[in-house]
């Protein structure tokens, strides 16, 4: 035995040198197969991981714990080796930086239709996700999985809502940092989501990881002056599909989607309550729901939500119940030929990309104009008159006179596209007058000295996070980038031979190619090579990433702090009010104040009309100076 295992133990730290591991390491591994030889020597007893893991348990209190967590990683590395003649490749395994994570020991002491289970979760998330990603979220699941199996769970099938919130309070009590109880939840959850998905258990499970606080929140929930205990299995697991069914159903209704995200939250709660209790869905359990939760504002909408899923359970219907109010749209209202035109106008301005909000007003206004229109009896495009339309503009009721002049805006809009259409005529939008006058104000953009203190920024920026800002603002800067469109820019939208970027604007859909100057490109370049994280290479490609795991893509909220960070760090702040808008606004004034010509300042800044530029011109004083008007034009 003893010569085999030298060879074996010269192979391995051959191919541990030969794929790049560092001399420590290889150090780490010789003492550890040293020690581990000396003892089998002793006891003349044959290789085996269980034998092994006593040895290093046995001498763990003599040993730091980074000692014994590196010889740990270096005995299942030999294990492996001896088993398939590799180091690498196996879910459990990590990569050269990290050969084994902690989570090895649950592993190799789960059963196999839990190992099976843990290897297709793995490379499920491999599948969705980048591999950082994914060995965040999985840091605990082994650890979970043989929770169950110490609990008698033997099938995943076989779990209540007793085990996860029983692995919750053991998450909490322990300890550990707060980061990695976060991460252990975290991955718990996935690999719930991921059961409830295959069937096994209810959807509502994992929600239960969702927060650390959540033990209390759904143990709570239990009754404990309840006569007679429920003795149902996930009770929940029935009715998910009527429930899902029924909220689809409410799309025909056109329900907006924060109310489908609170009945979502409704139904998770209520289903919650009823495996904690071991109850199975019923009218009775919906009455005791109701009255053991907090009569908040939210209470009756609760009440009117469970009432008429209560009818589609009984009766497959989602119409109204005689004890729901429920409002429907104006524009469902109107006859075919107002409602056909309306539908095949909002189609035509979601293509051209508009935001959901702009598109609900449209719709508001096109069914109220439309609906006054049938209202004195007109049936058909074509009999619309101006003087109706002026009639509409003037009794349409506004609060005030921007908003109706909002309004008017969209009908004339409307208008123009039925004159296009040849279904009313070309001028009759022109019957759409204006309320008040259109308002213009001074841009505010940043001064000399906070372009300064930018630079020195830049100038000692090291830290990933310093180089962060830095990249960010010098976009806003010097190239006038809005910050969702920053956030969004992907490591390929850059072109460092032609030294340019190009991207769809996320605001008005247009496709951009700008030039990028050497400074904001060398900020860019530097980030990436020395501040991105190299564990999120692989990632969704945007160039700014969170600096932590999961290395997802960021918020445009993240370019205000940016600027606000370097603004700080020299004393100073934006004027009230103010954002990371004002790097745009500083870079349109200071290509006016350079003499650019006003197409490429619009070009520059992804405009589609020059007339934007002339927001700038107040900041162009030496301009200004060079075409002032007579006083007597004023009226003086």
């Amino acid at each position: 035995m003893s010569a085999y295992y030298l060879s074996k133990n010269a192979e391995i730290i051959a191919k541990l040198k030969s794929e790049g591991y560092a001399e420590r390491t290889l150090d780490d591994h010789r003492r550890c197969f040293d020690g581990l030889w000396k003892c089998h020597s002793l006891e003349n007893t044959a290789f085996s991981m269980e034998a092994a893991t006593d040895w290093l348990e046995c001498r763990k209190p003599y040993w730091s714990y980074d000692t014994y967590k590196r010889y740990r990683r270096a005995l299942y590395r030999f294990e492996k080796y001896l088993r398939c003649g590799e180091i690498d490749g196996e879910p459990h395994c990590g990569n050269n930086r990290f050969a084994y994570r902690d989570t090895d020991v649950s592993y190799i002491n789960l059963p196999e239709n839990y190992k099976a289970l843990y290897r297709e979760f793995y490379e499920a998330m491999t599948g969705e996700r980048a591999k950082s990603t994914v060995d965040h979220y999985v840091a605990g699941c082994t650890d979970f999985l043989l929770f169950l199996s110490e609990q008698g769970c033997a099938k995943p099938d076989d779990m209540t809502i007793e085990q996860p919130v029983s692995y919750l309070r053991r998450i909490r009590v322990n300890a550990w940092t707060g980061e990695t109880k976060s991460r252990y939840a975290e991955g718990v959850g996935c690999l719930l989501t991921y059961m409830s998905k295959r069937g096994y258990i209810p959807c509502c499970y994992s929600h239960v990881m969702s927060k650390l606080e959540c033990e209390t929140a759904v143990t709570s929930l239990r009754l404990s002056d309840l006569p007679c205990r429920g003795m149902s299995f996930q009770p929940s697991k029935a009715v998910e599909p009527c429930a899902e069914a029924f909220l689809a159903s409410l799309e025909a209704h056109r329900y907006s989607v924060p109310p489908q995200q609170l009945f979502g939250f409704i139904f998770r709660n209520f289903f919650l309550f009823l495996e904690v209790n071991h109850m199975a869905y019923s009218i009775d359990a919906i009455q005791l729901w109701l009255g053991n939760i907090p009569k908040n504002a939210s209470w009756e909408l609760k009440r009117q939500m469970l009432a008429r899923f209560a009818q589609y359970v009984e009766t497959g219907s989602t119409e109204r119940a005689s004890n729901f109010v429920w409002k429907p749209l104006l524009v469902d209202a109107l006859p075919e030929w107002s409602r056909n035109i309306t539908e095949d106008y909002l189609t035509l301005r979601k293509k051209e990309g508009w935001e959901p909000s702009t598109l609900m007003m449209i719709r508001s206004s096109c069914a109220r104009f439309f609906s006054f229109i049938g209202s004195k009896g007109i049936c058909a495009p074509e009999a619309i008159t101006p003087s109706l339309v002026k009639e509409f503009h003037d009794t349409d009721p506004h609060a005030t006179p921007e908003a109706g002049n909002a309004y008017g805006t969209r009908i004339r809009k409307l208008l123009k596209y039925m004159a296009d259409e040849n279904l009313v005529p070309q001028s009759l939008h022109l019957a759409i007058s204006t309320q008040c006058a259109s308002r213009y104000e001074i841009v505010n953009i940043m001064d000399e000295d906070m372009i300064k203190a930018i630079y020195r920024y830049r100038e000692n920026a090291v830290s990933p996070y310093e180089l962060r800002h830095t990249a960010i603002v010098m976009l806003g800067l010097r190239m006038g980038i809005r910050a969702s469109d920053i956030v969004n820019l992907k490591i390929g939208d850059f072109d460092w031979k032609r030294r340019a970027v190009s991207f769809v604007q996320k605001k008005t859909s247009k496709a951009v190619t700008l030039a990028v100057p050497t400074d904001a490109g060398n900020s860019v370049y530097k980030y990436i090579m020395h501040g991105r994280p190299a564990s999120g290479a692989s990632g969704a490609g945007f160039v700014f990433i969170r600096h932590t795991a999961p290395y997802s893509g960021l918020n445009r909220a993240v370019c205000n702090s940016s600027l606000d960070c370097i603004l700080s760090a020299n004393g100073m702040k934006l004027p009230h009010g103010q954002g990371f808008h004002i790097t745009r606004r500083t870079f349109a004034t200071r290509l006016l104040k350079a003499r650019t010509k006003v197409d490429s300042i619009a070009d520059a800044l992804g405009h589609a009309s020059r007339m934007s530029v002339g927001d700038y011109l107040a900041h162009d004083e030496e301009g200004m100076l060079l075409c002032p008007l007579q006083f007597s034009i004023g009226g003086a």
